[in-house]
C-alpha cells in the first residue's frame, strides 16, 4: 500500500477489537442451540438484511465490479448487480415461504428442511454438497483475508493471514450466528462507507467530477459489453444459488416472522445495487485516471491507494476487508451446523441434550475454521476443487428443492435420483474437459447437471408412483407451506 500510515494500523487494531467484543458478548448471550445457529429466531430487519448483504457480497465481488467497471464501463455492474437481484427474486419467492417451514417443521437448517420434504437420503445429498461448497469457499476467503490485511497495513502477508484467520475462527466459534449478527452490523456499514458514501464521492472528486466519467470512449457505456451470454449465464447461476445454498435458508429461520424475513432480503437486495454502482463507477474513474493499469492489478485498491486521503484510505480497504470476513464466517457457521444438527442430531443421537449439540457446534466452528485454514495455506489446488463443489450444489438440488416446495406429486425417489444423476453429469463433464474428450465439454458443467436432474425429477414424478409415505410427507409439507406466522 505504499507509506505504511498509523491511522490504518489503528483502524485494522480497533475493528479487530470490536469483533473480539461482539464475540464475547454473543457468547454470554447464547442459551440454546437455536441462539448459536439461528440467533434465537429474533432478528429484525435491519439485522438481516446486513447478514444478506455481508454474505454474498464479498471482497472479491466489490473488487471484482470495480474492476470489471474499469474493462468494460456500465456493464461491469452485472457482475454484482445480478446478486441484488437475485436476492431480490428470493425475498419475494422463498422468504416467508421458508420462514413458514421451519416454524411448522422445527427445521432450522436448509437439509433437514429437504429430510422434512422427502427423506434422510435426499437431506444426506444436502447435507455433504452444501459442506463442501462452503468449506471450500471459506478457504478461498482466509487467503483473500490475509491478502487484503497485508494490503492494508503492510505486514508480511504470512503473518496477516495467521492473525486474521485466527480472529475470524475464534470469535464465530464463541458467538455463533449471533456474533456474526452483531459483526455484519458493522460490516455492513463499513461496506456502504467505504464504497458508496465515501468511495464514489471522493472517486468523483479526483477525476475532477461525477461526469467526468463520460470522457471515457463511448463502449464503457454499452450495458451488454460484458457479453450477454456471459451475463445470462452469470445470471441463471447466480440467482439458482441462492436456493441452493444453506445460508439462505439460515437467514429466513433466523428471523422472528415472516414479514420480517421477506423485508430484510428486499432491503438487502436495494443496498446491493447500490454497491453495484458504487464499485462500478469506481472502476470506471480509474480507467480515467489511470488508462495503464498493469494486467492483474486491483482498479479498486489503486483508486484508493493513489487518490483517497491517507486514514480514509484505511478506512475504505478496511470495508473490503470485512466484506471478506463477514462470508467466511458465515460458511463456518453453516458447516458447523451440518455436523452438529443434521449428521449428529438428526441421524445419530436424536435424543441429545441442546446443551451438548451447542457445544459440538462451537467445537465443529473451531474444527472447520481450522481445516479450512490448513486447506488454504497448504492446498491451494484443493481449495479450487472444493470450490467446484457449488456446481455441484447448484444443478443438483435446485429442481427437486424449488418444485418440492410447491407440488405434491414429487417423490423421495424421484429426489434422491435426480440429484445422485446430476452429480455424475458434472463429474462426468468435468473429466471430459480436462481429458479433452470434445468441444462439447468446454462447456459449464452446471448446464447438462442442471438438464440432467431436472429431466430425471420431472420423468420420475410423472410416471413414478408415490408410497404412502411419499404422500403423508408431501401433504404435511404443502399444508405447512400454506399457513401463517
Amino acid at each position: 500500500m505504499g507509506q505504511i500510515c498509523l491511522v490504518d494500523i489503528v483502524i485494522i487494531v480497533v475493528y479487530f477489537a470490536i469483533m473480539a467484543i461482539l464475540g464475547v458478548v454473543a457468547w454470554k448471550r447464547n442459551k440454546t442451540s437455536e441462539d448459536y445457529f439461528v440467533a434465537g429466531k429474533s432478528l429484525g430487519t435491519f439485522s438481516l438484511a446486513a447478514m444478506w448483504l455481508s454474505s454474498w457480497i464479498g471482497g472479491a465481488s466489490i473488487v471484482g465490479t470495480s474492476t470489471n467497471g474499469y474493462d468494460y464501463g456500465v456493464s461491469g455492474v452485472w457482475y454484482v448487480g445480478i446478486l441484488g437481484i437475485g436476492t431480490f427474486i428470493f425475498g419475494m419467492t422463498f422468504s416467508k415461504l421458508t420462514k413458514r417451514l421451519g416454524e411448522r417443521l422445527h427445521d432450522i437448517t436448509y437439509p433437514a428442511l429437504i429430510s422434512s420434504r422427502y427423506d434422510n437420503r435426499a437431506g444426506a445429498v444436502v447435507i455433504v454438497c452444501c459442506f463442501l461448497a462452503n468449506i471450500g469457499f471459506l478457504s478461498s476467503q482466509l487467503v483473500a483475508m490475509g491478502s487484503m490485511l497485508s494490503t492494508i497495513t503492510g505486514w508480511e502477508t504470512s503473518t496477516c493471514f495467521i492473525i486474521s484467520t485466527a480472529i475470524t475462527i475464534a470469535y464465530s466459534a464463541i458467538g455463533g450466528l449471533l456474533a456474526i449478527t452483531y459483526t455484519t452490523w458493522v460490516q455492513f456499514i463499513l461496506i456502504i462507507i467505504g464504497t458508496v458514501i465515501l468511495g464514489v464521492p471522493l472517486s468523483a472528486h479526483a477525476i475532477g467530477g461525477f461526469n467526468e466519467v463520460a470522457t471515457l470512449p463511448a463502449e464503457w457505456f454499452d450495458i451488454g459489453r460484458y457479453g450477454w451470454p456471459t451475463i445470462i449465464a452469470l445470471a441463471v447461476s447466480s440467482i439458482f444459488s441462492f436456493y441452493t445454498s444453506m445460508d439462505s435458508y439460515t437467514r429466513c429461520f433466523a428471523a422472528k416472522s415472516a414479514k420480517v424475513a421477506r423485508n430484510g432480503a428486499l432491503w438487502a437486495a436495494l443496498g446491493v445495487l447500490f454497491i453495484a454502482f458504487g464499485a462500478t463507477y469506481m472502476g470506471m474513474a480509474a480507467r480515467v485516471l489511470m488508462p495503464e493499469l498493469p494486467a492483474g492489478s486491483s482498479a479498486y485498491a489503486a483508486m484508493v491507494v493513489s487518490y483517497f486521503p491517507k486514514g480514509i484510505s484505511g478506512l475504505v480497504l478496511v470495508g473490503v476487508f470485512a466484506a471478506i470476513m463477514s462470508t467466511g464466517v458465515v460458511c463456518i457457521n453453516c458447516c458447523a451446523a451440518n455436523i452438529s444438527v443434521d449428521v449428529y442430531k438428526a441421524r445419530i443421537n436424536p435424543k441429545a441434550p441442546d446443551r451438548r449439540v451447542k457445544l459440538l457446534g462451537m467445537v465443529s466452528s473451531l474444527a472447520v475454521g481450522v481445516v479450512g485454514a490448513l486447506l488454504a495455506w497448504w492446498k491451494y489446488d484443493i481449495v479450487d476443487l472444493l470450490l467446484l463443489a457449488f456446481t455441484f450444489q447448484a444443478s443438483s438440488l435446485f429442481f427437486p428443492t424449488v418444485l418440492g416446495m410447491f407440488w405434491k406429486k414429487p417423490t423421495a425417489k424421484a429426489a434422491y435420483v435426480s440429484m445422485v444423476v446430476s452429480l455424475v453429469v458434472v463429474l462426468v463433464w468435468l473429466i471430459g474437459d480436462g481429458m479433452g474428450w470434445g468441444a462439447i465439454f468446454a462447456n459449464d458443467a452446471l448446464w447438462p447437471g442442471l438438464a440432467s436432474s431436472g429431466i430425471v425429477f420431472v420423468l420420475m414424478t410423472l410416471f413414478g408412483k408415490p408410497t404412502a409415505l411419499d404422500v403423508e410427507r408431501a401433504e404435511n409439507f404443502c399444508a405447512h407451506s400454506a399457513e401463517d406466522v
